[in-house]
């Protein structure tokens, strides 16, 4: 269906002078609040009347569910709609059809457009608010869809439509990643006297990295436990198949049990290890002086670098060293922890003990395969930061369902936008089964000096 379209606008101006902000600001305001959303109204109107004038004298049948063996239709009567769009508010008043034989009504560009029933919104509106909703709170959100579009939508409207959209949903896939990345941050959520709840919550998150370095989204949870975490995470892959070739995590003991199941091996942070050992020294009474000597001889002990040449490139001598070097920083490490445990500091001792199995994986890795292993969480650190800051600028008082689906959008969005894109450009069904083109702007009788 093609249409030529003729957009009659009357302009008037001050023979006196007026300021171009001022042009470009009435224009502006022209086009959202009545030019953009008639223009839609108006393709819409058209489109409405070829589908029924077809279906009616019975050159096209009807897309929608059929009524009877032998429908016949005629028209019925008109219906006003009204749809939140971002460029305003859309206003068609479609036809409705009656079948002549039963009586049953059709609105044939409701089911031309592929619309819900009581469908009050586009979906690329969802997309702008989810969006927006997403970088800061849901009154600060609204009020800057009204200001920079003129897109009237309440907050409480906003938030209904967040909790119900479903861009948050998460594919892991069946495919083994290199790398996993795993942490938890802390948020304030809604407590509940009655159950127990106190207002500490705790957000999870899973972010796993291809062989080609691209981060994928696994999920972000609330209230569940690891053990929980690592069911989902795993997701239909089979029993024996892993989900990533390295866990890299801070860690933590209810983490690195539950995930390491899931991958061939686990690297601790160093950049943890090298802190927490400040903190368990505290606990054991150590002074300060004496918890950042430590801290020194640890960083000195794990210090290894990996050769920056091509695996390929660099000889047998030189990963002979490497291997060596790694021998000998363990039985450095052992050698600290006798230290710590004459001085008495039991408690850092063990936790440099259980660190110590995982703490040099990056190394090995790269020995057996070649491939680089990160030391440090640092990216998902910056993914958690990122989440923390948000939610705290968005709302308190969470739910822990909408704590996990608000982090899900900000990860989906942080680490994947191809992703996130390449899911609402099927949402929005864009196809190219629209195209729009300017084909003049001019005035009628201008006042010209001519040549």
């Amino acid at each position: 269906m093609q249409n030529i379209i003729s957009l009659e606008l009357i302009s008037a101006t001050s023979e006196n002078g007026f300021s171009l902000d001022e042009l470009v600001f009435r224009t502006k305001e022209l086009f959202e609040t009545e030019a953009m959303a008639g223009f839609v109204s108006l393709i819409l109107q058209l489109i409405d009347e070829r589908i029924c004038m077809n279906i009616v004298q019975g050159k096209s049948d009807n897309t929608g569910q059929s009524c009877c063996c032998n429908e016949r239709f005629e028209y019925h009567d008109r219906s006003l709609r009204q749809f939140r769009t971002s460029v305003g508010t859309v206003k068609i008043s479609w036809r409705r059809l009656k079948c002549v034989k039963c009586g049953k009504t059709i609105t044939p560009l409701r089911d031309f457009l592929g619309l819900a029933p009581y469908q009050s919104k586009t979906l690329e509106l969802e997309k702008l608010v989810t969006e927006i909703v997403s970088e800061q709170s849901y009154r600060r959100s609204s009020t800057h869809l009204e200001s920079i579009g003129s897109i009237p939508v309440p907050k409480s409207t906003a938030h209904r439509w967040v909790v119900q959209t479903d861009c948050d949903q998460i594919d892991t896939g069946t495919d083994t990643f290199s790398l996993l990345f795993a942490d938890g941050t802390g948020f304030k959520r809604r407590p509940d006297k009655d159950k127990r709840i106190s207002n500490r919550g705790e957000l999870r998150v899973a972010l796993g990295v291809t062989r080609s370095s691209s981060v994928v989204p696994l999920g972000a949870f609330s209230g569940k436990s690891w053990d929980e975490i690592s069911s989902l995470v795993k997701g239909e892959r089979k029993n024996k198949e892993l989900v990533a070739d390295m866990l890299v995590s801070e860690g933590e003991t209810g983490l690195v049990k539950s995930l390491a199941k899931l991958c061939n091996d686990s690297q601790r942070s160093h950049w943890h290890l090298v802190r927490d050992l400040n903190y368990t020294m505290w606990k054991d009474d150590a002074g300060k002086l004496e918890r950042k000597q430590k801290q020194k001889e640890l960083n000195a002990v794990i210090g290894i670098e990996i050769p920056e040449e091509d695996f390929e490139k660099v000889c047998d001598d030189d990963k002979k060293d490497l291997q060596d070097a790694v021998n000998s920083a363990e039985s450095d490490l052992h050698k600290l922890i006798g230290k710590l445990l004459e001085k008495g500091y039991k408690i850092a001792a063990d936790y440099l003990n259980r660190s110590a199995k995982n703490m040099f994986s990056y190394a090995r890795r790269w020995l057996e395969t070649g491939i680089v292993t990160p030391r440090v969480s640092s990216m998902i650190e910056r993914m958690m930061r990122e989440l923390g800051r948000r939610l705290k600028r968005i709302a308190f008082g969470w739910s822990e369902e909408g704590a996990a689906k608000m982090a899900r959008i900000i990860i989906k969005r942080f680490t994947s936008e191809n992703q996130w894109e390449k899911y609402w450009h099927e949402k929005l069904r864009l196809l190219d089964n629209v195209m729009l083109a300017l084909k003049t702007i001019k005035v009628q009788n201008p006042q010209t000096l001519g040549r």
